[in-house]
């Protein structure tokens, strides 16, 4: 089970005086996440266990907590990222609290009435042609954005995507786990979700020179493909991670048109090359895949 903090609605309300209606909505990974009013507006509210350090951030004794590392770049992205297909900070920055002999930082974030694309997928089945060149367009828009401050968001899946409800916009969410191209690393060896992981994020030592945006281009293609056919394209039930990690290496899938029908020939074509083996055969610029996804 996850180390989470144990907090209640109460204690919440005490931090952040100026948030009403306060509930939990969640708990997973390293987070509980409850949602608050702040100025007649809904936030996410996220919490995780934080070191007993300094509150200053730049401190080098902060750099031992991947956890509050990993949540002050998070902060940093939504609130740098310009995309309105990444998920904006909200109101309260990253901030720290005690919970009797323990600390907690959390921050807040907008709140986004939908589900995950994991949650629509299991209860709805795979995704029509129309609605993957949607999720291509608006999350490229979002790897796009993230490049231009030199990020690398690093992991892209279906539990990391959201639909708003309001207009069907698809959301990046968690960027926990963005490569910071000019600054350090948050971690000795590779993160993120194997599964969808690019085969350059498998060679941790060439991050600096063989990873960029096309890498998150890899695991849109991933996502996408999985979606619209109902089957992965490197896994299938019972494989041991190291087949699946051959298969990311080596194998190269079927189109998605051979296990579905209703699917365009260069929609095929776009998402085959979107999860090519190496960057230089994916496309050289968003701007490429976005044109290809908008004629489709």
């Amino acid at each position: 089970m996850p180390d989470l903090p144990n907090i209640t609605a109460d204690q919440v309300g005490q931090w952040i005086p100026a948030a009403t209606d306060i509930r939990e909505i969640g708990r997973g990974g390293q987070k509980v996440v409850f949602c608050g009013t702040i100025k007649g507006e809904c936030y996410a509210l996220k919490f995780a266990k934080a070191p007993d350090i300094s509150d200053d951030l730049d401190t080098d004794e902060f750099s031992v907590s991947d956890t509050a590392v990993r949540a002050k770049r998070e902060v940093e992205i939504m609130r740098e990222c310009p995309s309105n297909h990444m998920v904006k900070l909200g109101p309260i920055g990253l901030e720290f609290a005690e919970v009797g002999e323990e600390r907690v930082l959390y921050f807040s974030e907008e709140l986004i009435e939908g589900k995950d694309l994991a949650e629509i997928f299991k209860a709805s089945g795979r995704f029509a042609a129309a609605e993957i060149v949607q999720l291509g367009l608006h999350i490229t828009d979002a790897i796009q954005a993230l490049w231009d401050i030199g990020k690398v968001h690093r992991d892209i899946k279906p539990a990391n995507v959201m639909c708003r409800d309001s207009n069907d916009d698809y959301v990046l969410l968690d960027a926990g786990f963005a490569f910071d191209v000019a600054g350090e690393s948050l971690s000795a060896g590779p993160v993120g979700t194997p599964a969808y992981f690019s085969p350059e994020q498998f060679d941790f030592t060439k991050r600096r020179t063989g990873m960029d945006f096309r890498s998150d281009i890899f695991s849109l293609g991933v996502t996408m493909y999985k979606l619209l056919t109902g089957q992965h394209p490197f896994y299938s039930p019972g494989d041991t991670s190291h087949s699946m990690y051959d298969k990311i290496i080596s194998h190269v899938p079927e189109p998605p048109s051979s296990l579905v029908e209703d699917v365009p020939n260069e929609l095929d074509r776009i998402i085959l090359r979107m999860i090519g083996k190496s960057p230089h055969l994916r496309y050289r610029r968003c701007t490429q895949l976005i044109e290809a996804l908008n004629q489709v």
